[in-house]
């Protein structure tokens, strides 16, 4: 199908004319100034290429393409003038993005090969954007998906309030967070994992995938202590992503419920915090282990803590911590926990409500530039 074109000029003689010259190469539509051509883009178009008179009554052509630059930025706008003038020329160029500028009258020959050139800039613009909106479709699909992997509820265990929220700065993340239940406990033990990927968008979130698939199946179908079930999905990463740069850092803990104990393996994850509101003093839960996917044969070490009833642990990405505000000073640990003493005898999920409504109001009016993720785990 022939690409259509809009003749914008007050001469009827002039619009005539030129139809009948290139109407054998274009779909030709024609009007006689620029109120009724901003109509006909309104109710025929798009339009690949529209060509303007610059002299008009009413509104003149550098007005009219300046419409249309609005209204249809993907149009090719051309302009033709008698008053070939360097300040009309320079007004075109920058007032309506003038994609050529030819003097008035324009043999049809320059004028058609002109137009020619411009579909095939419309063409490219149309392709791109096509590809552009394919792109976006495909990234809001796996967007939809990856939400699809975080956990759908909160866990329900006697004796704790657990809850988790995990808030990516683009529309796929690199952070994660998951409750499993390890294979063969009959749910006396319940594993919480909080990991971040480097960076972050898509091959992060390719990462974040692969490592939840890799850590459910170990957790879930091979009973084993912590330091196994890591250095078992550190080796599978690794094999995968050695020669990609990337890499995840993860705390990976495990509750025995009866017996109120947390054991724990940090590979190269922010230390967990372990707040007792009583005391009002809190500890790290502190660890050794490089992040996962960096060397196959990393070591790691699994440590462990009794704990009470009233305390609070938190386990946080990065981006929480060094989020900073407008005079670059970092969030950091100890705003985290006076949200904490503030909020101890609140639920889990309000506990998180007020931490992000903390660190927004503390970037505000930053936007978030890494995923956050925190994850709260009370003791009853």
């Amino acid at each position: 199908m022939k690409d259509k074109v809009l003749l914008v000029d007050d001469e009827a003689m002039v619009l005539a004319g030129l139809k009948r010259q290139l109407r054998s190469h274009f779909i030709i539509d024609t009007a006689l100034s620029g109120e009724e051509a901003l109509k006909q883009v309104q109710e025929n178009g798009p339009y690949a290429v529209i060509v303007s008179d610059f002299m008009m009554p009413g509104m003149n052509g550098i007005e009219f393409l300046s419409c249309v630059k609005k209204t249809d930025p993907d149009t090719v706008r051309m302009m033709l003038t008698g008053t070939a003038d360097m300040p009309t020329a320079i007004r075109a160029v920058n007032e309506g993005s003038i994609f050529q500028f030819h003097p008035k009258p324009c043999p049809a020959d320059t004028l058609c090969q002109a137009i020619q050139s411009a579909i095939g800039e419309y063409r490219k613009v149309i392709y791109h954007q096509q590809q552009l909106n394919n792109f976006k479709s495909s990234l809001a699909q796996a967007s939809l998906v990856q939400q699809k992997l975080m956990p759908k509820a909160d866990p329900q265990v006697d004796g704790f309030d657990i809850a988790g929220r995990s808030i990516w700065c683009d529309e796929t993340g690199g952070d994660y967070y998951d409750f499993l239940y390890p294979a063969a406990n009959g749910k006396k033990r319940i594993s919480i994992v909080v990991g971040d990927v480097t960076d972050h968008g898509i091959s992060s979130a390719l990462l974040m995938t692969t490592a939840r698939a890799f850590l459910r199946e170990r957790v879930q179908t091979t009973p084993s202590e912590c330091v196994a079930i890591i250095t078992d999905v550190n080796k599978r990463l690794v094999s995968d992503i050695e020669e990609l740069n990337l890499f995840m850092t993860m705390f990976y803990g495990e509750i025995d419920i009866k017996e109120k104990v947390i054991r724990w393996v940090k590979a190269g994850h922010e230390p967990a915090i372990l707040y007792t509101p009583g005391a009002d003093s809190h500890e790290l839960l502190a660890g050794e282990g490089l992040p996962l996917g960096v060397m196959d044969d990393a070591v790691y070490k699994e440590s462990e803590k009794r704990i009470a009833s009233g305390q609070i642990i938190l386990i946080v990405t990065d981006g929480i911590k060094e989020a900073v505000n407008p005079h670059g000073e970092m969030f950091g640990s100890e705003r985290l926990i006076d949200v904490i003493r503030e909020t101890a005898d609140k639920p889990a999920r309000e506990i998180i409500a007020k931490a992000f409504e903390s660190l927004n109001n503390f970037r505000h009016p930053l936007k978030a530039d890494d995923d956050e993720t925190l994850v709260v785990i009370k003791v009853l």
